[in-house]
């Protein structure tokens, strides 16, 4: 019944997305400047050697990666429309039993009411794991299972004059659980939005304060904050974010009580080349975890990219995480991975990939502290785009 539940809602939310989209087909051209469609698969070869991830029964094997995706969107005089629908399909030569199917359905749009006036508005539903899933989202290592996460949000921003705006926005975010020991939750955040634009067009000060609420059977949690940021563009081709706060959750758990203050994070440097790209990142902020406790979570992340020599360009990427309870400082748990990669540009729409990937958890709540994780894998990638007026 919960398979046949889940279908349905399935298969209602691509329907109601193909409807969205003839909708934006139909628009006459004299309203739209631009169209554009690209329909993609991806195919992948990779072997993992703890497929679980788990401490004490490492199982390697085989795996296929088959990821279908076509991504929809059109540009009209007063505004913008984007749709996306992926699948992963996980097949295992060996340990069937962890075959699995991930699915991603989103849009997003924005459109000018007014000269001054801005509406925006996005949403998505995700079927995925947790294992692979909140493990980039926390750092945390879970036992795997399916998860679904319905997301909604709306903004709107007015323009005071040509160097300030003010907005606000709401988002709504649900999650369920397949595996009765995880905790479901809803989570809802509104945030104000004040930007003012410097003389030089260069600098942008940002203030935000917010309240977000999170809901699960076993706990409550109010947060109250405020965040001052600072974008810096040192030229075309670099740009520094600085946004730096505070925040106060008052949070009640089987009728106990509890507060804290805390401080948020979101650093990050950008700079690209003809040739190379590099993201430098630092964050803090607190998060649900499976269980529906509280954590807060640290994560230092870097991307770079270099091309060598003619279509071939080499690649890195790592994450490191620290995470704390916000109940019990014993369940410190620290995560980080590291991601090598060669990549060929076999045609203008075609990639090839070669990665290797080397994950390492420190767990201060298990006996065997530590569990790890290798995979290699070669990929490849089609993209067929199409773009009309």
């Amino acid at each position: 019944m919960d398979n046949m539940k889940k279908n349905r809602k399935l298969i209602q939310l691509g329907v109601i997305l193909n409807l969205v989209i003839v909708c934006y087909y139909g628009v006459p051209s004299t309203f739209a400047r631009e169209y554009s469609l690209t329909p993609s698969l991806g195919i992948t070869a990779e072997y993992n050697d703890n497929v679980a991830f788990d401490r004490t029964n490492e199982r390697d094997d085989f795996l296929t990666i088959i990821s279908p995706e076509a991504e929809f969107s059109s540009e009209t005089v007063r505004g913008t429309f984007h749709t996306k629908v992926k699948g992963d399909i996980f097949r295992y030569l060996d340990e069937t039993d962890e075959n699995t199917e991930n699915l991603y359905l989103g849009f997003d749009g924005a459109y000018d009411m007014t000269e001054r006036a801005a509406f925006r508005a996005d949403a998505s539903y995700i079927a995925d794991t947790t294992l692979e899933s909140e493990l980039m989202e926390t750092g945390v290592v879970n036992v795997r299972s399916d998860r679904q996460r319905t997301n909604g949000g709306v903004g709107f921003t007015y323009t005071l004059s040509p160097r300030a705006n003010v907005g606000i926005d709401y988002k709504y975010s649900k999650t369920d659980y397949d595996r009765p020991e995880s905790e479901d939750y809803d989570y809802n955040l509104v945030r104000g939005n004040y930007n003012y634009h410097f003389n030089t067009q260069v600098d942008t000060l940002t203030l935000q304060p917010y309240y977000s609420k999170r809901d699960s059977d076993i706990r409550d949690a109010d947060t109250y904050g405020i965040t001052l940021g600072w974008t810096h563009l040192f030229s075309e081709t670099d740009l520094v974010k600085i946004f730096l706060g505070t925040r106060y959750t008052d949070q009640e758990k089987r009728n106990d009580s509890d507060e804290s203050f805390g401080g948020t994070a979101d650093i990050s440097l950008l700079r690209t080349g003809e040739v190379y790209s590099a993201q430098l990142g630092y964050s803090r902020d607190i998060h649900n975890d499976v269980s529906g406790d509280l954590i807060e979570v640290d994560r230092i992340y870097c991307r770079l990219s270099r091309k060598i020599v003619g279509r071939l360009s080499v690649g890195f990427s790592g994450n490191f995480y620290f995470t704390r309870s916000e109940d019990d400082s014993e369940d410190d748990t620290r995560y980080f991975e590291v991601i090598p990669s060669l990549d060929y540009q076999l045609t203008k729409h075609h990639t090839l990939r070669l990665a290797y990937s080397y994950s390492e958890d420190d767990d201060e709540a298990y006996i065997e502290n530590k569990s790890e994780r290798s995979r290699v894998w070669i990929a490849v990638n089609f993209n067929f785009p199409y773009q009309w007026q």
